[in-house]
């Protein structure tokens, strides 16, 4: 499990979160957490680059994104694509194994 630190940038700020992450045999599934709102994600890999889907539910409704990212050693950096915009997401903080 690769547990990223990341910063989220919506529509309404920018917040400190969590990617936690696991890639095996091209398959990728995980969770996504910041602020109260926690998700769990499923998609694939090809190399450093990663896609995922996944819906969280917000005081606004439920949020489905369609995230695009990429990996380089310790961090990762990519966007999703909501109802509400693009939001990015970056990791500059390192990679944690747990």
């Amino acid at each position: 499990m690769e547990v990223f630190d990341v910063y989220v940038k919506t529509p309404f700020g920018k917040y400190r979160g969590e990617i936690r992450m696991r890639r095996e045999r091209g398959e990728v599934s995980g969770s996504l957490s910041f602020m109260v709102f926690s998700s769990d994600f499923s998609g694939a890999e090809d190399g450093a680059a990663v896609s995922f889907r996944g819906s969280i539910d917000t005081p606004i409704g439920t949020l489905d994104y369609d995230a695009r990212a990429h990996i380089d050693g310790d961090s990762i950096e990519g966007s999703a694509v909501t109802r509400l915009g693009t939001m990015t997401f970056s990791s500059h903080e390192g990679r944690r194994r747990s």
